[in-house]
């Protein structure tokens, strides 16, 4: 009996240890495919690495994760993409600006220019390769496509200022500009094979394209000065705005020109030859335009002793003495007046088209008793020549307006007594009604194009 426990027990204690032993047996099994599986990535699938223990190969720039500093575009949706060939790099676009003077307001007629445009351009990307070395599968990293956004040429715009009657206005023509690209840099990454060999890094270098930056330029405001001496009909010299012009400007191509990995091979592999292409960015022009040259001819008008008559391109201008037409320091229309009115409502009732009509009042700097100032004069002077105008001449008070400048814009020297009575004048301007509808009189050149207009 004490024999038979002994024995049980020993059994008892044998099958604990072999159960124990199971366990630890099984846990070291489990833990064994791990470390092939590890031993498995660094072998072969990832692109570049070798096998355990041999340095690994530089990560593709732009490939995924650090980007040094170009914007990175995955083309693959939903998680788990990533394939080189999905990806793009984007070249950078400066931003527009604000150009200054092109803001709308009272006394400004504002025409934009068209912008230049070039539409987006994409580059395929170079696709990866695979390698077989040593019987192990190697990936070699192509390089990301490059994505040249819109640009746009800002054109700027024209500002036509008014003014006033018998003069042609100050026109402006605004600064251009064309924003700053940069092509980014791509790279076909170094890549060290299982064996030892080393697939040399190829760089295609960043390229830059400068910003252009265009100046404005203005044709000043031109008037017509007084001429004696004149008798009905007599021509007067003619008054001219010479033409102005901002020249073309471009921003000239560039290009990233190709760079080639050649092909090399070893023990029973031959790699695959791998060429960045060329990438270029296009030329960008913002054309010549030009402000014409215009000018005024003045005549006496018939049947008007004491009135010019200037024509412009789409205006004309009734210049009448304000002596003439009023008292020293008055601003009631004397009745000697009314054959020069006369004459003026007679032409302007002639016409054939739907116009509006402009009276000005000037004065000279001589300060009035009478009144508070000239400004006040002078619109009150031209608001007794609208009256005169819609009660005896026929026209329509809905399509004359009065409009004083006091003594602001002189037509001669108020230095002397003959410039002083220049000054103090009438000038009524015809216009056709939608003149301020249309855009500021202008010419644009062909792209390369360099002389436009007249001289």
């Amino acid at each position: 009996m004490k024999r038979t426990a002994v024995v049980g027990r020993g059994l008892a204690v044998m099958a604990v240890l072999t159960l124990l032993t199971g366990c630890v047996s099984t846990g070291q099994q489990e833990e064994r495919p791990a470390e092939r599986q590890d031993a498995t990535q660094d072998v072969g699938g990832s692109a570049g690495q070798g096998v355990e223990g041999e340095p690994e190969a530089r990560p593709q720039e732009g490939g995924g994760g650090e980007s040094g500093g170009d914007d990175v575009h995955d083309g693959v949706d939903g998680e788990g993409g990533g394939a080189e060939e999905a990806e793009l790099l984007v070249a950078d676009v400066g931003d527009p600006i604000d150009i200054e003077g092109c803001e709308p307001g009272e006394g400004r007629t504002v025409t934009m220019l068209e912008d230049v445009v070039v539409e987006e351009v994409e580059h395929d990307p170079v696709p990866s390769q695979t390698l077989n070395v040593d019987g192990q599968e190697v990936e070699i990293p192509g390089a990301p496509g490059v994505l040249i956004p819109e640009r746009v040429g800002q054109a700027g715009c024209l500002v036509a200022h008014t003014a006033p009657g018998a003069c042609l206005p100050r026109v402006e023509l605004s600064a251009a500009y064309v924003p700053a690209v940069t092509l980014p840099e791509r790279v076909l990454p170094e890549v060290r094979l299982p064996d030892g060999t080393v697939l040399e890094e190829v760089v295609q270098p960043a390229v830059e394209m400068p910003a252009v930056e265009i100046e404005g330029v203005v044709a000043e405001e031109v008037c017509q000065a007084d001429e004696d001496d004149l008798e009905p009909g007599d021509h007067v010299w003619a008054a001219y705005r010479w033409s102005e012009h901002r020249w073309s400007e471009h921003q000239w191509a560039e290009t990233q020109w190709s760079e080639t990995r050649w092909g090399s091979s070893g023990d029973g592999w031959s790699s695959p030859t791998m060429t960045l292409p060329t990438v270029t960015a296009e030329t960008l022009s913002i054309p010549t335009v030009s402000i014409p040259t215009e000018k005024l001819e003045t005549y006496r008008l018939d049947d008007a002793e004491h009135t010019e008559r200037t024509e412009g391109e789409e205006q004309v201008s009734y210049i009448t003495e304000g002596d003439v037409l009023f008292d020293p320091d008055d601003h009631e229309v004397r009745a000697g007046a009314e054959a020069d009115l006369e004459a003026i409502a007679s032409e302007i009732a002639d016409r054939n088209d739907d116009y509006v009509v402009r009276v000005e009042g000037h004065t000279d700097d001589v300060a009035t008793v009478d009144h508070e100032d000239n400004q006040q004069l002078s619109e009150l002077r031209a608001e007794s020549v609208v009256d005169w105008l819609t009660d005896h001449g026929g026209m329509d008070s809905d399509l004359v307006s009065a409009q004083g400048f006091g003594e602001d814009v002189p037509r001669a020297d108020n230095g002397t007594e003959g410039g002083r009575a220049e000054n103090r004048r009438v000038v009524i301007t015809v216009e056709p009604a939608d003149r301020g509808e249309d855009d500021v009189d202008h010419e644009v050149g062909e792209e390369g194009e360099e002389d436009v207009g007249e001289g």
